[in-house]
């Protein structure tokens, strides 16, 4: 399967390497580019209107990131899913969003309360079939519950949300059970930000992002054993103090 799309990027848009890269990174983590689809360079330097120059160099930044794989004279093809990369990036945002959180709840001022409620009530009436808006706004709590950590924090817990798009898409509209429960799960999270809980927003915290990690990892591949978020999970929610 090779990605060929059929609109291309209007000519008065910028057009150097880091604009292709941001634009097919957004493609791919979003799912708009598949799993395994195949980038071909002459393609895309037609679809951006530019030399194949600014096309390899976008691919190799892609490539740097982890998300294609390309070999020398080989056409780059989007990296597969994996059960394995799906455990360790939630494994990674349980542990270290929760410190985040820890840091950042002391701080929420009235208006990031009542932003967080706010948005809990959209998450509850947006279905998830319309993804986009669905994960705007969830995207959106998720990193207000975390703004008040460090722009160096932020940057790698985005970073690590970003690539989880790709496997969220799976969760999300695999178990409306699921959905609902995580909805739920907001409900409580802002409620424990609210009372200025750090300890009890923390396990809340780290449960939902596990529960949503080790179904998905069910999904995928029953039979794979998630030791390390398993771990991570330990770690948070049986430690007194972060």
């Amino acid at each position: 399967m090779a990605f060929d799309a059929t609109e291309s990027v209007e000519v008065d848009r910028p057009s150097s390497p880091e604009w292709i890269y941001a634009q097919l990174r957004r493609r791919i983590l979003s799912g708009e580019i598949a799993a395994g689809a195949e980038l071909r360079q002459l393609t895309l330097a037609t679809q951006f209107h530019v030399s194949r120059g600014p096309v390899r160099e976008a691919l190799r930044l892609l490539q740097q990131e982890g998300l294609i794989d390309s070999e020398v004279n080989q056409r780059a093809r989007v990296r597969s899913l994996s059960t394995e990369e799906a455990e360790h990036l939630y494994a990674l945002r349980v542990v270290n969003e929760a410190v985040a959180l820890s840091v950042s709840v002391p701080r929420m001022t009235e208006d990031d309360l009542d932003s967080l409620e706010r948005l809990v009530e959209e998450l509850a009436d947006t279905h998830p079939r319309d993804f986009a808006e669905w994960e705007s706004i969830h995207d959106g709590f998720h990193r207000l519950l975390l703004s008040h950590s460090s722009p160096q924090t932020l940057a790698f817990l985005t970073y690590l949300a970003q690539h989880t798009e790709r496997y969220r898409r799976i969760y999300v509209s695999d178990s409306a059970a699921a959905w609902r429960m995580g909805s739920a799960e907001h409900v409580l999270i802002a409620k424990a930000c609210r009372e200025r809980d750090i300890r009890g927003a923390n396990v809340l915290l780290a449960n939902h992002l596990a529960r949503a990690g080790l179904t998905l990892v069910a999904i995928m591949s029953p039979s794979y054993e998630p030791e390390m978020l398993r771990a991570a999970l330990f770690q948070v929610t049986n430690t007194s103090q972060l």
